[in-house]
C-alpha cells in the first residue's frame, strides 16, 4: 500500500520525460524509455498540483508559498517567486506549509504564469500572472480573499486554475465559486 506522504500526483509528459510531484515536496523526471530516474527537485513542502510544462520549461507550486520554475530537461532550478505575502510556516499534516501555500498549481498561457496562494480567504487570497520566462511580476490580486472588507470573506484558493477567453477562473470556495480574474488586470469580476 503507497505511503501517501510519498504518493506521487498524477504524472506530466514531455521530450520523452515523464514528471510527478507529490507530498514529499520533490519533482521527480523519470525516463519514459527506461523509466529511469533522471533529476529530481526538492521543495520544502508538499506539491499538491501536478507540474506544468511550457516551452522547455516546469512550473510547480509548492506548500512552502513559492512558484518554481525548472529546466524541464535537466531540473536546473531557474527561479523562484514568493507568492506567500511573508515567510509563515504552520504544521499541517505531519510538515510545515505557508500559510499561503500554493495549492493552485501553475497555469501557463502565452508566456504568462499564473498562480495562487492561500488557504482560507480571512487569511487573504493572492493571485498573479508572472512572467514565464523570468518570473517577474505582471500583476497580483491581493484583496480577492477580502471581498465583502466588512466580514474579511471572499474567494479561497480551492483548486486549479482555468483560462476561458480574457477571464483566469479559480474554484474559490463557498463565497465565490468560481472565481472568474481579469486575465490582463488581475481584477476579480464577481457581481
Amino acid at each position: 500500500q503507497p505511503d501517501a506522504m510519498h504518493t506521487p500526483t498524477p504524472a506530466v509528459a514531455a521530450g520523452g520525460l515523464v514528471f510527478t510531484s507529490g507530498m514529499d515536496g520533490k519533482v521527480r523526471a523519470i525516463d519514459g524509455q527506461t523509466g529511469q530516474l533522471r533529476w529530481t527537485f526538492k521543495t520544502p513542502s508538499a506539491i499538491r498540483i501536478p507540474p506544468t510544462v511550457a516551452d522547455g520549461r516546469l512550473y510547480v507550486g509548492s506548500g512552502d508559498g513559492h512558484v518554481y520554475a525548472l529546466d524541464a530537461g535537466t531540473g536546473r532550478h531557474l527561479w523562484r517567486f514568493r507568492a506567500a505575502p511573508i515567510e509563515r510556516m504552520i504544521h499541517l499534516y505531519g510538515s510545515l506549509s505557508s500559510t499561503w501555500p500554493v495549492n493552485s498549481g501553475v497555469l501557463v498561457k502565452d508566456g504568462v504564469a499564473y498562480c495562487a496562494a492561500g488557504i482560507i480567504d480571512h487569511d487573504g487570497t493572492y493571485v498573479y500572472a508572472l512572467d514565464a520566462a523570468s518570473g517577474q511580476l505582471k500583476w497580483q490580486n491581493n484583496s480577492s480573499g477580502h471581498w465583502n472588507a466588512e466580514l474579511r470573506k471572499g474567494v479561497s484558493v480551492q483548486g486549479n486554475l482555468s483560462i476561458s477567453g480574457d477571464r483566469l477562473w479559480m474554484a474559490g470556495g463557498n463565497q465565490v465559486s468560481p472565481a472568474p480574474y481579469d486575465l490582463q488586470s488581475g481584477e476579480l469580476l464577481a457581481g
